[in-house]
């Protein structure tokens, strides 16, 4: 039987043109250690250098401004512990609605600096004017604050007004981190309309190859490894490069853009047709954030909520070769998710069960007709 993966937020499946590229490097005979001096070096560092180069292009940026690393969650850990150790940092600002890769890196650091929490509502809407308010009343402590704040919510969906939050670490010489996992690919980027120092991306987020991702630095602001042992990335990320993910993260993303608005339309279209069909056959169904809202939330993800308590639902749907999670794939192993955890109340969050659904180029409307159609079917019995 077919399987029909719902799950792209996790994962999405790469694209067949990067595959061929993958393909034809790994053939690629004069590939080497891109740090060795020899040619074969120097053509293996070409590829790197290029994609450097052209990922710059797409996101308006420098070359120099592009350090490339293993994943999202390493991008974001370097980021992290470097400007804390290397600004002086005394005080991080966050919401408990971040990735589990910002807030354990920013936890281990609770005894040397003050780490403060903005506050949510119930649809996971972040309390910016306390945002304004804590970093007015730090001005004096000039970038001695790092502000960490995700572009989009992993799990329900939200987009944040990262603009709006940039202008305000402007505003009061803050340092701004933004986790653009869930962004990048989906959205188009340019670094110039955006105040960040700093943010995250990973290529199987946008069908690119696992295992390669990338941080964006702003020139002037420095970062420094902590992984040592080599000088690669200018001297901030030690380690061989991964040739192939690198070349291919370039090549996803470029065709991410020039199939962005054609994809954007028909996936929102997909996110439109899920959301009728479950109002039209799940009783009380509800939505966990602003993911049913179409201009607040990304056009691909929804969090759904449905009246019955029932941990192994997405199991159920898993044997029925419905690939769906209960949240970030990063503490799928049975634990519940500390987002809705934040945004529901205690009452509702320990009797429903939710589900993420995450829409990619390679669904249909008979994956969602057949998904809605067994989820009845579950609930049914």
């Amino acid at each position: 039987m077919k399987i029909i993966n719902l799950d792209n937020a996790s994962n999405t499946r790469m694209r067949k043109y990067v595959i061929k590229i993958y393909k034809n490097l790994l053939y690629d005979k004069y590939i080497s250690n891109p740090s060795s001096f020899h040619y074969l070096g120097r053509h293996s560092k070409y590829y790197i250098e290029k994609s450097r180069k052209e990922i710059s292009k797409l996101i308006n940026c420098k070359s120099s401004e592009i350090i490339f690393t293993s994943s999202g969650t390493e991008a974001n850990n370097l980021i992290i512990r470097s400007v804390i150790n290397n600004y002086k940092i005394k005080y991080i600002i966050t919401s408990k609605l971040e990735h589990l890769s910002v807030l354990e890196t920013i936890k281990i650091f609770n005894n040397r600096i003050n780490i403060i929490y903005i506050g949510n509502d119930k649809l996971g809407n972040l309390n910016l004017n306390q945002l304004n308010f804590i970093l007015k009343s730090k001005t004096n402590y000039k970038y001695n604050i790092l502000v960490s704040i995700m572009a989009i919510n992993n799990e329900i969906g939200n987009i944040n007004n990262i603009k709006f939050i940039g202008l305000l670490c402007k505003k009061y010489n803050s340092l701004f981190h933004s986790d653009f996992i869930q962004f990048i690919g989906h959205y188009k980027v340019n670094v110039k309309k955006i105040y960040c120092h700093f943010f995250s991306a990973s290529a199987h987020k946008f069908y690119g190859p696992l295992g390669i991702g990338f941080i964006y630095k702003k020139e002037g602001y420095n970062l420094k490894k902590y992984i040592t042992g080599g000088s690669q990335e200018y001297q901030i990320r030690s380690g061989t490069e991964n040739l192939y993910g690198i070349f291919c993260i370039y090549y996803a993303l470029k065709l991410c853009y020039k199939n962005y608005i054609k994809e954007k339309r028909r996936i929102l279209l997909l996110k439109k047709y899920t959301i009728k069909l479950l109002n039209k056959n799940i009783i009380n169904v509800k939505y966990n954030g602003l993911s049913n809202n179409l201009k607040k939330s990304v056009y691909n993800i929804l969090s759904i909520r449905l009246p019955v308590k029932d941990d192994l639902l997405h199991i159920k749907l898993d044997l029925m070769n419905i690939i769906v999670s209960t949240g970030s794939s990063c503490y799928s192993n049975n634990k519940k998710s500390y987002v809705l955890k934040n945004i529901l109340n205690r009452y509702i969050y320990n009797n429903t069960t939710s589900l993420r659904i995450s829409l990619g180029i390679y669904n249909n409307k008979s994956d969602i007709y057949i998904f809605v159609r067994k989820l009845k079917k579950i609930l049914l019995c």
